[in-house]
């Protein structure tokens, strides 16, 4: 089964690149413009993502702790956090199995702990970007439709639907047991994930960081997502920037090739097309994006000896347990 899933992934991978190259090789000349870009575009956007990888790496250390009860160093945690990234973009999901493997060996976080904090940031994340682009739409041009929906509405409502399903399926898991004993621990496992996301929102005070720094993060992709529609002479507007962050971002977390290559430019070049914007201009944009993304990663996880930690990534297995 798992050198199915290795074939099927590598031809997804295939079937995602040949679009590409067939695609670049028929709006080569709209392409060109990314090799034009002034020094100071290029310096803004690596601020840009330094910014963003620390208030992330942040976000996402403020929801290990709450999960885990344990305390970890910032350094140490955002060093970890970026090998993860470096690991993640030659080898889908090896990030998240390093990460998981070193914090049980060195901060005594279980395999658990550290997938109930991903899911509790994936979720987080998620509703907080959908609420915010509801509220600035809704503020800044209530009208505003994709299709036929009004887009504050819809983002409200699926932020509304997103806060509101675990805390469902975990009163859900309270009603239900099992007597076989591998359905036991399973059922025990999830509902440990679920319960830790779920109080997570009881908390008034992390939630406000947590917010805050969703906030902060969210600003910091509109910002680079103007810099990107600009290099390509689109007029960015504001409604149109918050909803293509929002919905944009679902791309990052379902995973199905390393770095999600390929995946990540069709998402973009649909939800552009669907906007209006072109599909061309969804995909270069993408490319663009993960051109400095992918760079900044690599160079960043080299000087925390990420070359050396690829050699040895057989040492990080999937846990069992």
């Amino acid at each position: 089964m798992s050198r199915l899933k290795k074939i099927l992934r590598w031809l997804i991978v295939a079937v995602c690149l040949f679009y590409l190259l067939r695609f670049f090789h028929n709006n080569w000349s709209t392409l060109k413009i990314a090799f034009t870009l002034k020094t100071s575009t290029i310096i803004y956007i690596i601020t840009l993502q330094v910014i963003s990888h620390l208030l992330i790496s942040l976000r996402f250390r403020i929801i290990l702790e709450k999960c885990s009860n344990r305390k970890i160093r910032f350094f140490y945690w955002f060093k970890l956090y970026i090998l993860g990234r470096f690991l993640s973009t030659m080898i889908s999901q090896a990030g998240n199995i390093y990460r998981s493997v070193h914090l049980k060996q060195d901060c005594g976080i279980s395999y658990t702990q550290y997938i109930g904090s991903y899911t509790s940031f994936v979720w987080m994340d998620t509703f907080i970007n959908f609420f915010i682009a509801a509220i600035a739409i809704a503020v800044r041009d209530p009208a505003y439709k994709l299709g036929q929906f009004f887009m504050w509405k819809m983002l409200l409502f699926l932020s509304l639907a997103l806060l509101a399903f675990p805390i469902t399926i975990e009163l859900f898991f309270r009603k239900i047991s099992f007597t076989n004993k591998r359905m036991k621990w399973m059922h025990s496992k999830l509902h440990e994930v679920l319960t830790a996301s779920v109080n997570n929102i009881r908390d008034p005070l992390f939630m406000l960081k947590v917010i805050l720094l969703g906030l902060a993060v969210f600003t910091r992709t509109c910002l680079s997502f103007y810099i990107y529609f600009s290099i390509f002479n689109i007029h960015a507007t504001i409604p149109l920037l918050v909803v293509f962050c929002a919905l944009s971002n679902i791309s990052t977390f379902i995973v199905l090739t390393p770095g999600n290559l390929g995946i990540q430019e069709l998402a973009y070049g649909f939800l552009a097309q669907t906007m209006g914007i072109g599909m061309a201009q969804g995909v270069l944009i993408s490319m663009l994006a993960r051109a400095f993304v992918t760079t900044y990663i690599l160079a960043l996880g080299a000087v925390f000896g990420g070359v050396d930690l690829f050699r040895k990534r057989n040492d990080y297995r999937t846990p069992s347990k």
